[in-house]
């Protein structure tokens, strides 16, 4: 059985800078794995407790820096990772993002049964990559799965919260499923883990690599753009009432109108 885990490396939001486009600046910034992207490790993890020849490929796109979170992931225990990195694919909005991911797998992982994913990014908290990557690969795909309760090559089965409602899905594979809730063991790795995963290679792979159109990557091929990014100012002011509550908050609230 084949797992492809997606996974992203996101800035600290204490440390956010931008480009003259108007995009994050990811390799200046300080980052760490997205967090949901870390539960759709953990949930790939515990599906390969359970069965034998189990493969997991861990798959990220960003520049040289994100080969971190992927020496983060094979210290976990996948056992393969790749980077997709190119400077044509700088600036790349959610689809042509997925459009480059969905090329890497055909081409490099085409015997894949079951892709994870986080549910969202924490740095653009769109949920548009995991549908859109599913769509162009033709493949069904769950969202918003807290638990993944059975997987295996030919079906998975899954718990999906979408609002108060909870569904139990069973889903043939190969499909994708995108997790927003923390798998029931999570592998924190130790020092040999560390030193395992140096001595594992990163495979990166590039726009000719894959071959994709620089027309069709990165700003120039994406169809949307950031149009204005800022820090969100924070106002706060407190009144203190001593006396007369009622009537202070009355006029606070009639003020504020």
């Amino acid at each position: 059985m084949n797992i492809v885990v997606c996974i992203k490396q996101v800035p600290d939001v204490e440390d956010i800078k931008w480009t003259k486009e108007n995009n994050l600046d990811r390799a200046n910034m300080l980052s760490k794995i997205n967090p949901q992207d870390e539960w759709a490790l953990d949930w790939a993890i515990s599906i390969k407790a359970k069965f034998e020849n189990v493969k997991i490929t861990a798959i990220s796109m960003g520049p040289n820096q994100a080969k971190e979170v992927l020496s983060y992931a094979l210290a976990k225990g996948v056992d393969r990772a790749i980077l997709l990195s190119d400077k044509a694919f700088c600036g790349s909005d959610t689809l042509v993002t997925s459009k480059i991911i969905a090329a890497a797998i055909k081409k490099l992982i085409p015997d894949y049964n079951l892709i994870i994913t986080g549910n969202v990014a924490c740095d653009g908290d769109t949920a548009q990559v995991p549908v859109s990557l599913a769509q162009l690969l033709l493949i069904p795909d769950v969202i918003g799965v807290n638990e993944i309760i059975n997987a295996d090559k030919n079906m998975a089965i899954v718990s999906q919260k979408l609002g108060q409602d909870i569904n139990i899905i069973e889903i043939k594979n190969p499909c994708l499923l995108a997790v927003k809730s923390e798998a029931k063991e999570c592998y924190i790795p130790k020092i040999e883990d560390y030193i395992r995963a140096q001595n594992m290679g990163i495979e990166t792979y590039g726009l000719n690599d894959l071959s994709l159109d620089k027309n069709n990557v990165g700003i120039v091929g994406s169809p949307t753009m950031v149009w204005r990014a800022y820090r969100p100012e924070i106002n706060k002011s407190a009144v203190e009432i001593k006396e007369e509550y009622s009537e202070k908050l009355l006029e606070i609230i009639l003020r504020a109108k």
